[in-house]
């Protein structure tokens, strides 16, 4: 025998048929805007760019004492950058430079190079330059150029640590004779004007003669870079140097 209708639980059954109704639809709506929310946020959603510089090193701290600029003029016959540089350093690429500890001395080792006048240098100079900004460094790797007129060159400015020797640079001075000297000798001005800078350097930073090398005298070198000619007249110039 089936129980009576209760117009009062007819209302009650209709409602909560309304309300699950609503129920369902409302999730369903729900679920689809979350849907619709995961699509945007995927198609909408960019990448950080990589760093600039991921392979840097981490900078080491600077000298308590800032190094002067070359552009101060502590070396009054040096010839400045802008007469042969065609291009600006990149500062995130290169580590301030630490107290000179010590002067290092090179030769270009490219082909012979026999030009006196001044163009011809800076033009040498550049291509220098070029060939290590390539390499992904921020400048020149030297300090100070030499050519063979006895011109006293800036390199890269003295505020910034050379890239002259491997693994070595911090608190080294790059001094570079245009030339190579395992093909060639290096003129006699490019020799005098090299023992005056050495002694100048010394004389600015306190630096021990003992601390004046050849690029091939550091440990672990693998290189004949200045060459043996310019090797040679080294040993004479640190005698002097004394």
């Amino acid at each position: 025998m089936s129980a009576p209708n209760h117009p009062e639980s007819n209302a009650l059954d209709v409602a909560l048929r309304s309300v699950a109704s609503l129920s369902r639809r409302g999730f369903l709506a729900l679920g689809t805007l979350a849907a619709v929310g995961c699509a945007s946020s995927n198609s909408s959603k960019t990448k950080l760019p990589d760093p600039i510089w991921p392979e840097a090193a981490r900078k080491p701290e600077p000298s308590p004492t800032p190094i002067p600029s070359t552009k101060a003029k502590i070396f009054p016959n040096t010839l400045d950058r802008d007469l042969w540089c065609k291009g600006a350093c990149v500062p995130a690429l290169m580590n301030p430079m630490t107290t000179p500890r010590y002067v290092t001395v090179h030769h270009d080792g490219m082909d012979m190079f026999l030009a006196t006048n001044q163009s011809g240098s800076a033009e040498r100079i550049e291509t220098i330059r070029t060939g290590h900004r390539a390499k992904g460094w921020g400048d020149i790797g030297y300090h100070f150029i030499i050519d063979r007129n006895g011109r006293v060159w800036e390199g890269r400015d003295m505020r910034w640590q050379g890239a002259h020797v491997k693994n070595c640079n911090e608190g080294n001075i790059g001094v570079m004779c245009l030339g190579n000297f395992e093909l060639q000798s290096p003129s006699a001005k490019q020799l005098e004007a090299l023992e005056n800078l050495l002694a100048c350097l010394r004389d600015q930073y306190k630096i021990s003669r003992s601390r004046v090398r050849t690029h091939k005298e550091w440990p672990g070198a693998k290189t004949a870079c200045p060459g043996r000619n310019l090797q040679r007249e080294m040993v004479d110039i640190r005698t002097r140097l004394a």
